[in-house]
């Protein structure tokens, strides 16, 4: 669970993601949105899973309920800075539609997830705080030679970690000017 600030643009940030998070980010970025929605708008519930441990759900009380996914990861750095505000969900928002018009672009298909959420995420949380953009908030505890003030500095820092684990690729783009450059 992430968010990848390659860019302060939110749309130029999924173009310079590799073809694997451009698939997975996709649905990453819409449960962090739709967990904005539970968390904001719902009622928490305490309810027992199917093991019998009892676990917390948010329930929203209007067609959104049945329509975005359920909550998860509710206090990951990530999820926790697209409820912050208004302008911190729309530039999430954004970047969702950037990543599911990149997948569009690369395998020239449209995402599920794209199909079921774009038309409903476009609404930002009744119980949003109408506040300006906070600062991004890191999520790269494990890398912490990759933290610096500049967000988008740390993202490419932290980016380059992801090469020793898979084969990145970029297809229909070429590889962004700034990767491998450090």
């Amino acid at each position: 669970m992430n968010i990848f600030i390659l860019n302060n643009d939110p749309v130029l940030a999924a173009q310079e993601q590799c073809d694997k998070h451009v698939v997975k980010m996709i649905v990453e970025s819409a449960q962090m949105l739709s967990t904005v929605h539970r968390m904001l708008d719902g009622t928490m519930e305490r309810r027992p899973s199917k093991s019998g441990a009892m676990l917390q759900y948010w329930k929203l009380h209007d067609d959104r309920e049945d329509i975005v996914y359920k909550a998860c990861h509710f206090n990951h750095p990530s999820t926790v800075w697209t409820r912050e505000s208004k302008a911190n969900y729309d530039w999430h928002y954004k970047h969702f539609i950037g990543l599911c018009d990149e997948y569009t672009y690369r395998y020239g298909k449209v995402h599920s997830t794209d199909t079921k959420l774009r038309n409903h995420l476009v609404y930002s949380p009744n119980n949003i705080p109408m506040k300006g953009m906070t600062p991004f908030k890191l999520a790269m505890g494990s890398n912490p030679e990759c933290m610096f003030e500049d967000a988008v500095k740390s993202y490419r820092a932290f980016y380059h970690t992801k090469q020793a684990k898979f084969n990145m690729a970029w297809t229909k783009r070429p590889q962004p000017k700034w990767f491998n450059a450090v």
